[in-house]
């Protein structure tokens, strides 16, 4: 009976929070609140990144990843000794070819913002940021994912065209991104699992124009106490390692 009551009160609970939340904007201050201070600020691992052609699997890679949040991504690609990659940092994109960078150009990556930088910008920022990426902060609804109840901020119910994210009603982290550049992306962070207090996503399918694109499954997960800021410079890359 106890066991009863407690979860009716639970699921009440999160019943009347997120009908509480009426724009985007009140989302990300929630959010923000929630996991200021608390979420992991140094985040490695490793993945398999699978390619998929024709809804079939063509190619599989082995990425080695390092962030910093807010602001900072590295990927090396095949080994930490690669020559070949990519950085994130504050809001630009270099890619890395044979060891040679290419010319930074501005990119505000939806996924870092949505997904983890929340938790570090200040909450207006961060609305900044996603309503000049084409989000509409004013319409909220409501849905599932996963059997797990979240609010959605950018569409109307069934509208999965328009920029969006899905984030969990209860614990406050992203479920699913759809944005549009040069795709019209659906990215949807999968098998959640809490790590040491860590809510980390081990898998990530994203979907190009309705069509399965790349499924990433992370492991060697770690959550370091600190990271070299000189594994985000474009110069360093080669000889980067964490």
């Amino acid at each position: 009976m106890k066991k009863l009551f407690l979860l009716t009160l639970f699921v009440s609970f999160t019943s009347l929070y997120s009908q509480s939340i009426k724009k985007g904007e009140e989302l990300i201050h929630s959010m923000y609140k929630m996991y200021n201070g608390k979420w992991y600020k140094h985040f490695t691992f490793t993945q398999d990144a699978v390619f998929y052609k024709d809804g079939k699997e063509d190619k599989k890679e082995v990425w080695h990843e390092a962030a910093t949040f807010p602001g900072n991504l590295v990927i090396k690609y095949d080994s930490m000794g690669s020559k070949n990659g990519v950085i994130f940092n504050n809001n630009t994109v270099c890619g890395i070819k044979d060891g040679i960078a290419k010319t930074p150009r501005p990119f505000i990556h939806d996924l870092l913002l949505v997904g983890f930088d929340v938790y570090f910008l200040n909450p207006e920022r961060s609305i900044r940021l996603l309503d000049s990426l084409g989000y509409n902060l004013k319409i909220v609804h409501e849905d599932v994912f996963e059997g797990r109840k979240v609010i959605v901020v950018g569409a109307e119910k069934g509208d999965e065209k328009s920029n969006q994210f899905w984030i969990d009603a209860e614990r406050l982290y992203m479920h699913r991104v759809i944005y549009q550049k040069t795709d019209h992306m659906d990215v949807r962070f999968e098998e959640y699992e809490n790590m040491n207090g860590n809510w980390v996503a081990k898998k990530v399918t994203f979907i190009a124009n309705g069509q399965l694109r790349m499924v990433e499954v992370y492991y060697n997960i770690k959550f370091p106490k600190g990271l070299n800021p000189s594994i985000f410079v474009a110069e360093k890359f080669t000889e980067a390692k964490w």
